[in-house]
């Protein structure tokens, strides 16, 4: 069991939905030692030995990808009153001993319902290890209502007519802010030196955030964040969502970055400019960054591998400009893997290939000779990607194709 927060955390393996996922429980048990179960002298010798090991020059190439660890926990994290919940985490991070600075990462919010707890942090294992090969503790969060973690949904906006998108992204904060406190007492984690990652409505709850910061806060990062999405280029109370981002501005005096693209079906280019000018106005810091189309919807450039060349170098730079720590010198491997589709794949369903290739470990395509085809992608282990993609084909014949980045012979694995 992970212990992150003061109370046990466990590897996520419990949701019936991933019965595969189970057996990652006893493999993560003793991955992180709690600083509470240590003797005093051996808390000196830690803390010593890791405050040697903090790291803080930038100065150096992207860490190898051989060289990051990655494990799902539980979060305990205790909000304001007491609560205490355990939110769904993966943590990313570089295998060298040392304290580095947090980068914290969260997710937006699907216009269906039902969506919500099939999401997992392992979605955004990628975007993850973008940070963490530039010498961060990453950290996807899940938060209230989401994937497997506890506690109730509570980021309604409410009716369309009368949508409160402040309410609704101050409540996302709160998430934010209580699992910030929780990784704080992490053995790695350097807390002085925080940046906080979101997307569509994570990244307007990283503003929110920003408007009553947690100690150690330097800087967010907005993807297309917005509230209130009801359809393609259809937003409930656009006005009230400038309002909040206005409101946000007031109080708001930490760096950000706003990236936004110019086919955004969520929140528009337009949109953005004007959410933008209401914050700044108010005297919010930051700056805003247009990019151009991206695939048929913007609003997926950060959920998917092919928008990692457009976002790096900006991230690189907005991190540089506030003396935050990141790579001289990035990957030279490509973002998304150049495999060849499958020879009886139709070529109408190429696309889905391409999905699948731009989309998070762990993953896996299963076809079969007729052509049925499915893929699965963000699970916590290769089996369970391969599993979930085989039993979603549906047929006997059905053999894996790839997993992860990876050609697999059909004489390999079967079902």
């Amino acid at each position: 069991m992970l212990r992150i927060g003061g109370s046990l955390a466990h590897a996520p393996g419990t949701d019936p939905r991933r019965a595969s996922d189970r057996k990652v429980l006893d493999r993560f048990d003793r991955a992180f030692f709690p600083m509470q179960t240590l003797t005093t002298l051996e808390k000196l010798v830690l803390t010593v030995a890791l405050a040697a090991a903090t790291v803080t020059s930038w100065a150096a190439p992207a860490i190898p990808r051989s060289e990051i660890e990655r494990k799902p926990m539980r979060l305990l994290a205790v909000f304001e009153g007491g609560a205490a919940i355990e939110l769904e985490a993966l943590l990313v991070k570089p295998a060298a001993e040392a304290r580095y600075p947090l980068a914290l990462i969260t997710h937006g919010s699907p216009r269906q319902s039902e969506a919500r707890r099939r999401m997992s942090a392992a979605q955004m294992s990628f975007q993850a290890e973008e940070l963490a090969r530039r010498g961060y503790v990453a950290v996807v969060v899940m938060r209230r209502g989401y994937g497997t973690s506890e506690g109730s949904w509570d980021e309604s906006s409410g009716r369309c007519d009368s949508a409160d998108h402040e309410r609704a992204a101050r409540e996302s904060a709160r998430d934010l802010r209580a699992a910030l406190r929780a990784l704080a007492s992490h053995p790695q984690v350097d807390a002085t030196r925080t940046i906080v990652i979101g997307q569509s409505a994570g990244g307007i709850g990283t503003l929110a955030l920003a408007a009553d910061p947690p100690p150690g806060l330097k800087a967010v990062v907005n993807f297309a964040g917005g509230r209130g999405s009801r359809a393609p280029n259809e937003i409930c109370r656009e006005d009230r969502l400038i309002e909040a981002y206005a409101a946000f501005g007031k109080a708001a005096r930490v760096p950000s970055l706003w990236i936004y693209t110019e086919n955004d079906h969520y929140f528009g280019p337009e949109l953005a400019r004007r959410m933008f000018a209401a914050y700044r106005e108010k005297g919010g810091v930051g700056e805003l960054r247009l990019l151009p189309a991206f695939g048929e919807d913007g609003h997926a450039l950060f959920a998917r591998r092919g928008g990692v060349p457009q976002w790096r170098p900006l991230l690189d730079a907005f991190l540089r400009k506030n003396d935050l720590p990141t790579w001289d010198s990035p990957p030279t491997e490509p973002s998304v893997a150049q495999l060849p589709a499958p020879e009886v794949l139709a070529t109408e369903y190429l696309q889905q290939w391409h999905r699948y290739l731009e989309s998070s470990d762990n993953k896996a395509f299963a076809i079969s000779p007729t052509g049925r085809f499915a893929w699965r992608s963000g699970r916590y282990t290769p089996a369970a990607a391969r599993t979930a993609a085989l039993d979603a084909c549906g047929l006997q014949s059905c053999r894996l194709y790839s997993q992860n980045d990876t050609l697999v012979s059909e004489t390999l694995v079967s079902r």
